[in-house]
């Protein structure tokens, strides 16, 4: 896999366990908006065009409330260090701590993505695990 896919898989990863861990609220409260103020079939009209503009600002606060749960450095990071402690993803973290030790000055880049990408697919897993247990899909 190359390092912007994986990149962007790790982007994913976290947008989901974000909004599952810590946003699912704010989330669904700009979803919610979004079907009640904003029309879903359009035809193109400046009616509908105009309706669809309006009803976009009006959820413009939600929207801004889960941008700023997503972006949240403090709940990021207690997801990363999560899924570097997977136990499913010993492997990368050797081949992180072998890469450390050979370069001290810090260039595994590419290993300590894998090991957050393991461990982020990992976390995905179980809450899907957890949330079919419950019923709650």
């Amino acid at each position: 896999m190359t390092e912007q896919a994986t990149n962007e898989n790790v982007q994913l990863l976290l947008t989901k366990l974000m909004t599952d861990r810590f946003c699912s609220d704010v989330a669904s409260d700009f979803d919610a908006c979004i079907q009640n103020f904003v029309p879903q079939k359009i035809d193109g009209s400046f009616v509908d065009s105009a309706l669809q503009r309006k009803g976009l600002k009006k959820c413009e606060p939600y929207r801004e409330a889960a941008h700023r749960c997503l972006q949240d450095d403090k709940r990021q990071s207690a997801i990363f260090k999560a899924a570097a402690q997977a136990p499913t993803c010993k492997v990368e973290r050797q081949k992180l701590g072998q890469c450390q030790r050979k370069n001290p000055k810090g260039e595994c880049e590419q290993e300590a993505l894998e090991m957050v990408y393991c461990g982020m697919i990992y976390l995905a897993s179980k809450n899907r695990k957890q949330k079919g247990q419950s019923g709650l899909e």
